[in-house]
């Protein structure tokens, strides 16, 4: 029989990348610890209920298990979850010999999981980027020179959104800087705490290009313009996306992961800074994101062709076509 996928996260990403896979008759299962809107599709083979990936060893246990006594053994393992992600990529080795993995190993993963690793590799690839510090403590922190309004963001994402269900702040004047740098500080370690300049612009001049890559190459893939979030200023997932024909962003997005050898999956997110004129990185999703569906529509089935990839099979890449919309209205409406 074909092997088939299993996803972990029961998200509407994963129902989005189910129906990809269901469609070209690839059985889909979905793991997680709690009920969700993937596991009540008919595409999908069987839910299977977990630990929290927060508990690793007993997760990673689970899915060693789940491989002998549900036969999935051979399967192809995607995340739609960055803790998945890194669950996955520092158990590479031994989850390796069970499932066929999307998703790297931690040398390569770490540097889009960590957004102080991403930047340090954005600038060794000549990479346009915001103007970014990792202060460290108070002191360093009253000493920067950056022009206010400015961000304040974790290097990790998971840390602030589970505390404060928040992605950043804004901070216009040196007291709101201390203010949220104070608040994050209670929350994570301090040496996790960027500092960005604000780019001008809000939805408007967001950017992504998704796709499939090999050795950091874009073996296929969209540009999008990303006009709304949800919430608009720093939002934790797109709520309006379009199809756009923008070469650069795919070789922007190239240089970038063959800096790391990235292989897989991956949204690459930018902003269009217009005091440059150009696009700056914001960061990497090493994993399934929200609008993925978005390509196989425009003609660029992506979770088939990383299906594909890992199972050492070739897929046509697709054409992608301009002006393709997709909506979650249940975000967008408000």
């Amino acid at each position: 029989l074909q092997p088939g996928a299993v996803i972990i996260g029961d998200h509407y990403l994963s129902l989005d990348a189910a129906r990809s896979l269901a469609s070209r008759g690839v059985p889909v299962c979905i793991v997680d610890s709690e009920t969700c809107v993937a596991q009540f599709s008919r595409r999908i083979s069987k839910t299977f209920r977990s630990p929290p990936v927060d508990n690793e060893a007993a997760f990673v246990a689970f899915l060693s298990d789940l491989a002998y006594r549900a036969g999935l053994h051979g399967w192809v393992l995607f995340a739609s979850t960055d803790q998945a992600v890194r669950v996955i990529a520092q158990h590479h080795e031994h989850l390796s010999q069970l499932y066929r993995l999307t998703t790297p190993g931690w040398d390569v993963t770490q540097h889009f999981y960590d957004k102080r690793l991403t930047h340090r590799l954005a600038v060794a690839q000549g990479m346009p980027t915001p103007e970014t510090a990792n202060p460290g403590c108070e002191e360093a922190l009253a000493a920067l020179s950056l022009p206010f309004p400015v961000v304040l963001k974790p290097a990790i994402t998971t840390h602030l959104i589970t505390a404060t269900k928040k992605k950043a702040y804004r901070a216009d004047n040196p007291a709101e800087l201390l203010e949220y740098y104070r608040l994050m500080a209670t929350i994570m370690d301090p040496a996790e705490i960027l500092v960005q300049e604000l780019i001008p612009g809000r939805g408007a001049n967001l950017y992504s290009y998704g796709g499939l890559f090999q050795g950091g190459r874009p073996v296929a893939g969209v540009a999008v313009r990303r006009p709304r979030q949800h919430p608009m200023e720093f939002g934790r997932a797109s709520t309006l996306v379009e199809t756009i024909d923008c070469p650069e962003l795919a070789a922007l997005a190239g240089r970038l992961l063959a800096g790391a050898g990235y292989s897989g999956l991956a949204e690459v997110e930018f902003m269009f800074d217009p005091r440059h004129d150009r696009f700056e990185l914001l960061e990497v999703n090493a994993r399934i994101w929200g609008w993925q569906s978005i390509a196989r529509r425009a003609g660029v089935d992506l979770p088939y062709l990383a299906y594909a990839q890992a199972m050492g099979q070739t897929a046509a890449p697709g054409v992608s076509e301009a002006g393709v919309k997709w909506i979650r209205l249940i975000t967008d409406l408000p």
